[in-house]
């Protein structure tokens, strides 16, 4: 009885053993995750904030909308190197290669020109 008893106790404790590891596992790659990248898009003559600009983050399928002041945010973006592109009607397109996101917040602002 002891040894079936002693035998349950340590099959629950290796189980919480394990539960806790990858609960830790799982909390870290939250915290990699939770790397973010904003800035603001505006015309590159007149310096207004431009709506409704689409910003991709390429080798993701992330995709941010500009708000009324031309701002645009991913959140959740994993630590590594993109490129980003803003396209939008009138406007010539803007890549912007060889991001490298390392630090939890990064801020990187466009300017678009118009098509001529």
């Amino acid at each position: 009885m002891k040894a079936l008893l002693f035998t349950v106790l340590f099959s629950v404790l290796v189980s919480f053993s394990f539960a806790a590891q990858k609960e830790t596992k799982e909390e870290s790659k939250t915290e990699i995750a939770a790397l973010s990248l904003s800035g603001q898009v505006v015309d590159k003559v007149s310096h207004e904030a431009l709506v409704g600009v689409k910003v991709c983050l390429e080798g993701t399928d992330k995709v941010a909308y500009t708000d009324f002041d031309g701002n645009y945010q991913f959140k959740g973006v994993e630590a590594g190197q993109y490129n980003l592109t803003a396209s939008y009607i009138s406007y010539e397109e803007s890549k912007i290669e060889n991001i490298q996101l390392s630090l939890k917040k990064s801020e990187l602002n466009i300017s678009l020109e118009v098509v001529n």
